[in-house]
């Protein structure tokens, strides 16, 4: 769905860059005096490198692709018309993002899971002041995450709902191992399972565990 909007705002990004040209070939080039060295400049950032994506530059891609799935929804499938792409490159011009950078967040976004799990968490609700979700720590909330990768790893060899003993003995490693008691790890649980900020925060750090594994 999302491939005509893409196609729009790559156009743009074409009519940028063109612009661009024409005024690096009217602009007078810096030619350092005799005797003078040209100072040593550092390689330029990598647009396209999912680490150098900061939080704002996520929320603004939020707030664009929010309004560009606005006009893409309801071409099913048709290219746009000059107006919807028009709409849509607004978009990403409104946001302060550079066309280029926009659709290397979108590239991101939809093939990184850490970019896609970053933008959940930024969006999701705080938790309730005094809730037991507003109580997890980082570290807690990574000692849970991590536990829970080893039981699904576990649950996912369970035949017919009923653990072995050895599994049974495998997901209880898995718990004490955490370095949570069990009563905080299952309320841990729980926080999670119904809040959805926590449940985002805990996503995220999922997202980094895995793709570093």
């Amino acid at each position: 769905m999302m491939r005509a909007p893409r196609f729009a705002l790559l156009v743009s990004a074409a009519a940028l860059l063109t612009a661009a040209g024409a005024q690096a070939q009217t602009a007078t080039p810096y030619q350092p005096s005799s005797g003078q060295t040209t100072p040593t400049q550092a390689a330029p950032a990598d647009p396209n490198d999912p680490s150098t994506f900061t939080d704002e530059e996520l929320r603004k891609y939020d707030a664009a692709i929010t309004r560009v799935r606005a006009v893409s929804d309801t071409l099913n499938g048709a290219q746009p018309t000059p107006e919807q792409q028009a709409e849509m490159a607004a978009a990403v011009q409104d946001s302060g993002l550079e066309v280029v950078r926009f659709n290397a967040i979108s590239r991101a976004a939809a093939d990184n899971p850490v970019i896609d799990a970053r933008i959940r968490a930024m969006k999701a609700p705080p938790p309730v002041p005094g809730s037991v979700a507003a109580g997890v720590s980082e570290a807690e909330l990574t000692q849970f995450v991590q536990a829970m990768e080893k039981i699904r790893a576990v649950t996912a060899n369970v035949q017919n709902g009923q653990a072995t003993p050895e599994q049974s003995a495998q997901l209880t490693a898995a718990v004490q191992g955490s370095g949570l008691a069990v009563d905080r790890f299952n309320a841990i649980a729980a926080a999670v399972s119904q809040d959805p900020g926590l449940r985002a925060r805990a996503e995220l750090i999922g997202a980094r565990y895995q793709v570093a594994q």
